[in-house]
């Protein structure tokens, strides 16, 4: 089966001096190589004549080489005159940055140099070329997600036969068959077989995943075993890893309040710096002054210094299964100054493990066996943890000879003519059992320690305690270290469970608390920090937590593949069962946002020492635009940085 990208939908673009609006990122950097390596054999021709042969028939050469370097810079006049011409455009937004710097190649040119005219052109090249790289690479991880998903189904058609095709074409609810090594074409529900299945690329899990009938599946992931039949969920366009990279394409193409106020500052800057060239060209007399003023200010670098940054942070970002939906969330994470966090799968692991076993007249390994006699046949999360914690001590467990559930309860069963019950206080008072003496006194123990009991009963007596608590993720105290040492004020966990086990979690973290908070009570803690004045960061996993996730300046979800309701109102979707990965998304998102800082600094650094230096008629045009040059292309290098990035938060490695 072919493994080739699935065309689910458009590839982004960028817009840029060389009008590249329409070029996918492979066709745009080799256009921008092109246009550079013919730039650079004019510029590199027009300064061997014009240093070594200063002759007659030489001069006209080096003109005609001039006019063909400056005529490479064609895509950009061309915007600046439909930007001119247009009634589209407002007035005062059509002095932009090609329109700018057409005026400064006209006002050279008019001077006769024409050589430094092809050589602007030049160095305009360099700095979109460098541009079209960083993009490509940034993008590179979210386009690679696609490639995963084969490029035909195959799907079943009466007569017990199959047939290929686009996996485009397949409907929901038609039914695809997986043979072992291939990989999911569709996002589904299995309907017969079972497997295995290296979901790492969605959940960066390296334990492959169990899957059998009943179970969801999901485009991309790799079926290492038995062949299954799978029943389409979802068509190719909405399948969750369409869906993965149609949120962080939106996410490279938005702006930030940093780039507004860029924006906004070039729209008065720029005429104010036409105005100053001006003048300065009035009271010297030399159109020179002026257009080094004009090369020297070219707004390049500005333009720049923001878009290029969040391209590279949101693809860094999807390298470590980290999907970041809008670029407004990077500056909220950048700013959190209080944290708030679910507890159940979120701190903690979303099923409880059974950690304390009492026995009244029995040892623990045979209150351990006979509970886990009683529960095989239960679902519950409770009766897994049971059984998982006998098989995994080497334990025989068989099945018992009868079964019954007490739904939400306990259960009832019958093993080798003893009747065995594992339940609550509440069960316990329906089937007429009272808890007395050492059984509660060690049960109000437990409870108080912030565990769930439930109570092993045999031919009536009470046998054995049984304690459940979700205990803390591993990584739990280092994230919530981490997160202090970047300057988060209070990290409160915010949970709906009881306040004993809440309790026992917040201490063992070292962090406050709100117990048995409902998802109405988790949205007013989230609005009563925002008024009063916090930047808020909401981290949860489940239903429950989407109108808090929503209301936060920055929602996390961490979802499994597939989960919807969480991941629909996060601002940022974190993959996989890791809670090191939000730590991972906190720190990507500062780097992104100082390397926009510094950006800006970068450029205005530039543009101030230029300007001085070309008021006094200290630089020549040449200079100005080796200026103009060191600014472009050191945004562009900063801003590249971050796709080498490295947050250095185990269990965050790119997947």
């Amino acid at each position: 089966m072919s493994a080739t990208a699935t065309p689910v939908a458009t590839e982004p673009s960028t817009a840029g001096l060389f009008g590249e609006a329409d070029l996918s990122q492979e066709r745009l950097l080799k256009r921008n190589l092109r246009f550079l390596v013919a730039s650079a054999a004019c510029m590199i021709s027009g300064a061997i004549i014009n240093l070594f042969i200063d002759r007659p028939p030489w001069t006209d050469v080096a003109v005609v080489i001039g006019v063909v370097g400056l005529t490479l810079g064609y895509p950009m006049f061309w915007i600046a005159l439909k930007t001119l011409v247009s009634t589209e455009v407002k007035l005062r937004n059509k002095l932009n940055t090609e329109v700018f710097i057409t005026i400064a190649l006209v006002a050279v040119v008019y001077e006769g140099e024409y050589w430094y005219a092809s050589w602007v052109v030049f160095i305009l090249w360099v700095g979109e070329t460098l541009m079209a790289w960083t993009g490509r690479h940034a993008r590179s991880a979210v386009e690679a997600l696609l490639k995963l998903v084969p490029r035909q189904a195959r799907v079943a058609i009466p007569g017990d036969k199959t047939q290929l095709v686009p996996v485009e074409h397949v409907q929901i609810g038609q039914t695809v068959i997986v043979h072992p090594g291939e990989r999911m074409p569709v996002d589904g529900v299995i309907l017969t077989g079972a497997t295995t299945i290296d979901e790492s690329m969605l959940t960066g899990e390296a334990v492959p995943a169990e899957r059998g009938i009943g179970e969801e599946v999901f485009a991309g992931t790799y079926n290492l075993q038995g062949a299954i039949q799978i029943r389409t969920a979802k068509t190719a366009d909405q399948n969750t890893v369409a869906r993965i990279v149609a949120l962080m394409r939106k996410a490279q193409r938005e702006h930030i309040p940093a780039k507004r106020t860029v924006d906004l500052f070039l729209l008065w800057f720029l005429p104010l710096v036409l105005l100053v060239a001006a003048v300065a060209g009035l009271l010297t007399g030399s159109l020179e002054r002026v257009a080094t003023i004009l090369l020297v200010i070219t707004p390049c670098a500005f333009a720049a210094s923001t878009p290029l940054a969040i391209i590279a942070t949101v693809g860094n970002a999807a390298r470590r299964g980290i999907v970041v939906k809008g670029a407004a969330s990077l500056e909220a994470a950048s700013r959190a100054s209080i944290v708030l966090l679910d507890k159940t799968g979120t701190l903690t692991s979303s099923t409880p493990a059974l950690n304390a076993i009492d026995g009244f007249g029995y040892t623990d390994a045979e209150v351990l066996q006979l509970a886990a006699i009683a529960e095989k046949q239960s679902s519950h999360p409770l009766a897994r943890a049971v059984v998982t914690t006998a098989e995994a001590q080497g334990m025989v467990v068989p099945d018992p000879d009868a079964f019954e559930l007490a739904a939400g309860h306990g259960v009832k069963a019958t093993f080798q003519q003893h009747s065995l019950v594992v339940g609550n206080e509440r069960y316990l008072d329906q089937i007429g059992v009272t808890i007395t003496g050492i059984v509660r006194e060690i049960a109000l123990r437990r409870e108080a320690e912030g565990r769930t009991i439930a109570y092993l009963i045999r031919d009536g007596v009470i046998i054995g305690l049984l304690g459940f608590l979700a205990e803390p993720r591993r990584e739990a105290s280092e994230v919530i270290a981490g997160l202090k040492r970047l300057g988060v004020k209070q990290i409160v966990m915010i949970t709906g469970d009881r306040d004993d086990p809440a309790r026992a979690v917040a201490q063992q973290l070292g962090i406050a608390y709100r117990a048995q908070a409902t998802p109405q009570a988790k949205l007013d803690q989230v609005q009563m920090r925002q008024r009063e004045g916090h930047t808020v960061a909401m981290v949860g996993d489940g239903i429950n937590d989407a109108t808090a996730l929503a209301a936060a300046d920055v929602g996390i979800a961490m979802v499994t593949a597939g989960a919807e309701v969480s991941a629909l109102a996060a601002d940022v979707v974190v993959h996989g069962d890791n809670l090191n990965r939000v730590l991972a998304a906190m720190k990507l998102a500062r780097r992104g946002i100082s390397t926009i800082r510094l950006n800006i600094l970068f450029a205005t650094a530039y543009n101030i020492g230029g300007l001085i230096l070309a008021l006094f008629g200290l630089i020549s045009p040449g200079t100005a635009v080796l200026f103009h040059a060191a600014s472009f292309i050191s945004v562009v290098l900063n801003s590249a940085t971050v796709l080498r990035y490295n947050p250095k938060v185990p269990g965050s490695e790119p997947v």
